[in-house]
């Protein structure tokens, strides 16, 4: 080969090689461009989370509301032993789940029933604070005394409560009814008792009822708190 084919060759092979760099260092058209970012499965799922636990969350708190009854509560302070009324009560809506409270549409039972404890007002009332029966009992009377101011505790007496009666006179006294029980209290007329004189209905044995009327009608009755508030029947 002859020097000026060899010189040829080199000048071609030149030529060849500067377009092939020239092509690689161009941009190719024909690229296609890069995917996004993909987002993160964890933020994803936690989102996914959130919304569903939401509605689960507010679903509950509907179902509750929807599982709110009305039920009977005290409309005022209810003395022990205290035969109950329509009067003495109202409704209010709580969530009774396994509780004894006493539905509104129950009330008409509760009415002539006895309470068998002190209840406050506003008080839901439930199924242990009733009797069917009143304190007076078969063998018992109710006896009625008016007590002038001195002959019973200076706190006065309330339904419920235990005493001892006691005839009084000529400096003595003498023990009648060692454990009355109070059915009713009320103050009673000034031209009655006089000032501070109450009027209040006693339970005793019928044994004992003629003497305690007798004693009460001359004016010589005393009263002797024994307890406060204690239930019967």
């Amino acid at each position: 080969m002859g020097e000026s084919s060899a010189v040829g060759v080199l000048d071609r092979r030149r030529a060849r090689d500067g377009r092939d760099v020239a092509g690689a260092s161009a941009p190719r058209g024909d690229r296609l461009p890069p995917p996004p970012r993909e987002r993160r499965p964890l933020l994803a799922a936690l989102a996914v989370l959130l919304i569903v636990g939401g509605a689960a969350v507010a679903g509950l708190l509907a179902l509750r509301l929807d599982e709110r009854v009305q039920v009977v509560v005290a409309a005022h302070d209810i003395a022990n032993g205290s035969q109950l009324t329509a009067d003495d009560f109202t409704t209010t809506a709580v969530a009774s789940e396994g509780t004894l409270l006493i539905p509104a549409g129950q009330l008409d039972q509760v009415v002539g029933q006895y309470a068998r404890v002190p209840i406050a007002a506003g008080q839901l009332l439930d199924t242990t604070m009733l009797s069917a029966s009143g304190a007076l009992q078969p063998g018992l009377v109710a006896v009625g005394a008016g007590l002038a101011a001195g002959r019973m505790p200076a706190s006065g007496l309330q339904p419920g409560d235990v005493v001892e009666l006691v005839r009084v006179g000529d400096g003595t006294g003498t023990v009648l009814v060692p454990d009355a029980y109070v059915s009713s209290s009320s103050t009673g007329s000034e031209d009655q008792l006089g000032s501070g004189g109450t009027v209040v209905t006693f339970i005793v044995d019928e044994s004992e009822g003629a003497e305690v009327a007798a004693v009460a009608a001359d004016g010589s009755l005393a009263a002797v708190l024994v307890s406060r508030g204690d239930a019967r029947g």
